[in-house]
């Protein structure tokens, strides 16, 4: 994939983040690559350790430590040095600088056991080239996958160092990798490594949405994932932990997908986004007749419709079952991955109404739905499972039924 986008991501920073010396940075904006003159010197500075590590890090991971096991900062240029540590996954290394890999060394450790048997296996797919399909039943709801990323970029010395002395700092930066580390990396598609970065790897931020913190974390056993535009994966990077959950059931045999793209788009708009990514997309969704495009596309626009409307409160269209109405759409849809959002809306919108038992309903759902998405700490789910014990004492209750009988009056 191609700078998979993260809808909805905002890494938090971690505790202490203040106390971090600030380092200066190359000016750059999301919006324009470096053209004039870069942060990057042309040659490389020489390795350095900060001291290295203590005895007490050096057997970190006897101890069960890895995040002490550290190494770096090293083959610096200007700010944009080399951390790494063999002892997190498959090993992992940072280009980035003192104060990012602080913050990064500091998050906590999450992946799946390694005596975990996974639910599928790759294999080749018709008309894709390499995919994974499921072994067994996946349930809805199943965490499939849990990674750390085995190389993570910051972006801003990705787009503006010059390519020589990047190019070199990245085969550096492989070489630190143990063995599987680098051919996991080395596997995924792509000419060269900055290629692979660009085309495998994933927008993460991991010091709130500060530039600084913009980074592309590379996690090669995801980037097998294909795209669908009805995809049954979905996938949410907390910290710089990628996970992936199965948005609905996946029967074995089938191909695990996720999305490349925004969804909520009629079929030409979606291929046309997709061209640029070097395929014309033959997904099932896109591959229906002209008759069933048609009706996709109309309930579509439907939903932006109804969207609009709820945003908006236009009393003329909104009524208290315009929230069902649009759950409806998104099912029919197959938009599974969006469900936490829908469901949502329509709790709060019948809780406005004064509906309890139905906002009660959808307030439940959007928790399963929402935990799936984002998480068991998500704020949605939270918000959701409060309005679900008692409707009555939310702050929405009653709101658009009161205000529509005094318009009447």
């Amino acid at each position: 994939m191609r700078f998979a986008a993260l809808y909805s991501y905002t890494a938090l920073a971690s505790v202490g983040a203040q106390a971090f010396m600030a380092v200066d940075i190359c000016p750059w904006s999301p919006l324009q690559r470096i053209t004039g003159g870069t942060c990057a010197d042309s040659n490389l500075v020489r390795g350095s350790r900060l001291g290295g590590l203590s005895d007490a890090q050096k057997g970190a991971h006897e101890r069960g430590s890895p995040q002490l096991a550290w190494k770096g900062p090293e083959h610096c240029v200007n700010e944009t040095c080399v951390f790494s540590n063999e002892f997190i996954g498959d090993g992992i290394v940072l280009l980035t600088t003192k104060r990012n890999a602080k913050i990064a060394s500091n998050f906590p450790i999450v992946s799946s056991p390694p005596t975990t048997t996974l639910p599928f296996h790759v294999a080749e797919v018709p008309g894709k080239g390499l995919g994974i399909v499921a072994d067994r039943k996946i349930r809805k709801g199943e965490t499939i996958l849990v990674r750390s990323p085995t190389m993570m970029v910051q972006t801003a010395p990705h787009v503006g160092m010059e390519p020589g002395t990047r190019d070199i700092l990245y085969d550096i930066a492989v070489g630190k990798l143990p063995k599987k580390g680098q051919e996991l990396f080395m596997g995924q598609m792509g000419k060269d490594i900055h290629d692979k970065i660009e085309t495998n790897c994933f927008q993460l931020y991991i010091d709130g949405a500060n530039e600084s913190g913009s980074h592309l974390g590379c996690y090669p056993e995801i980037s097998r994932f294909n795209h669908d535009c009805r995809p049954n994966v979905h996938y949410r990077i907390s910290n710089m932990t990628h996970t992936t959950v199965a948005a609905r059931d996946i029967a074995p045999g089938e191909e695990l997908s996720i999305s490349y793209i925004e969804l909520m788009l009629i079929r030409e708009e979606r291929r046309s986004r997709l061209r640029s990514w070097g395929f014309e997309c033959a997904c099932s969704h896109c591959s229906m007749s002209d008759e069933d495009v048609a009706a996709s596309d109309a309930r579509l626009r439907r939903i932006e419709e109804l969207e609009t409307a709820l945003e908006n409160f236009n009393e003329t269209i909104v009524t208290a079952e315009t929230g069902a109405e649009l759950v409806e759409l998104y099912e029919k849809e197959r938009l599974d991955i969006y469900l936490g959002q829908v469901y949502t809306r329509a709790a709060l919108n019948f809780a406005l109404f004064g509906e309890e038992e139905k906002a009660r309903r959808y307030a439940l759902a959007a928790v399963e739905a929402v935990e799936r998405e984002s998480g068991p700490d998500a704020g949605d789910a939270k918000a959701m499972r409060v309005l679900a014990e008692n409707p009555k004492r939310h702050w929405t209750w009653g709101k658009r039924r009161k205000s529509t009988a005094a318009g009447g009056q």
